[in-house]
């Protein structure tokens, strides 16, 4: 049987069609799928966490090394009192700072375990871990020599800055999409939307001081926002306002899409930089 070029047209729209609703069920079902969800609660919890862990390993860490710059300003400064202090600094340093940098470390592999759990339940990442320790000595050897320690060190660092990120992302995504969908609301008020009263200049800058020391990282680029008006969603009229109203809508599924997507590509980071990480020590214990 041979096809007529009206069956070939008539197959050609069919398939269009096909391809649009399809299309469209993607597009409008992100409102109703699980997932949508999950990775919203994935990247709001990700701003608290990595206030946590950042917090955790700063603090483990400052002691130590507070302790260490002190010894070395010691050495420069007044060598002689350094003869007579050295062999308590040296015991203050073992004593104090090696428990708190293995309680770092180990901490800091148990926060990484809970980091995969999260994205493995909320993103369904799949990330992958060493083989667990046999021995309580492999445990202690692997905690400092191991990489994946250093691997989760690096990443619980870096879920500071991705977690603030996703926050502000979230919230400025959802303010916006409320403020659009709600016009109806607050139609004729000028007073709706983001406006900036002064000038903002934000120059990132890292201090590091301790008595004569000092160390400085400042960013060569300052960040400066200009005052105005951002966004206004001003309308004078019932009907535009509904059309505003309806148009947030779209942006509002446009979001959620956009924040799919954000979480979909911390899922790849996860699963990246955690791969090959040691696992929970309480999940699976030594043995000796």
């Amino acid at each position: 049987m041979t096809s007529t070029p009206m069956t070939s047209a008539r197959t050609t729209v069919g398939t269009i069609l096909d391809r649009v609703r399809a299309w469209s069920r993607w597009f409008l079902g992100v409102v109703a799928r699980k997932q949508t969800y999950a990775n919203i609660a994935y990247l709001l919890l990700s701003f608290p966490l990595g206030i946590g862990y950042f917090t955790v390993l700063v603090t483990g860490a400052a002691i130590p090394i507070g302790l260490g710059f002190a010894v070395v300003d010691m050495a420069m400064t007044e060598p002689i009192a350094l003869l007579i202090a050295g062999i308590p600094l040296s015991l203050v340093l073992v004593c104090i700072g090696g428990p708190l940098v293995a309680g770092v470390l180990f901490a800091s592999i148990e926060l990484t375990a809970l980091e995969r759990l999260l994205a493995t339940r909320l993103l369904g990442a799949d990330v992958r871990t060493s083989e667990p320790a046999s021995t309580i000595r492999e445990r202690a050897r692997r905690l400092v020599f191991d990489r994946g320690t250093w691997k989760g060190v690096g990443y619980l660092f870096s879920k500071f800055v991705l977690g603030l990120c996703s926050f502000i992302a979230v919230i400025m995504g959802f303010a916006f999409t409320y403020a659009l969908v709600a016009a109806p609301l607050h139609y004729r008020n000028q007073l709706v939307g983001i406006h900036i009263g002064d000038p903002i200049e934000i120059v990132p800058e890292l201090t590091y001081q301790h008595e004569d020391w000092a160390v400085d990282l400042t960013s060569p680029i300052p960040l400066s926002i200009t005052d105005g008006e951002l966004v206004s969603v001003y309308v004078d009229a019932l009907p535009s306002a509904l059309v505003v109203s309806a148009v947030g809508v779209l942006v509002g599924l446009v979001v959620l899409h956009l924040l799919n997507a954000v979480a979909w590509l911390l899922a790849r980071y996860t699963e990246l930089v955690l791969d090959g990480t040691q696992p929970s020590v309480f999940s699976e214990p030594p043995t000796e």
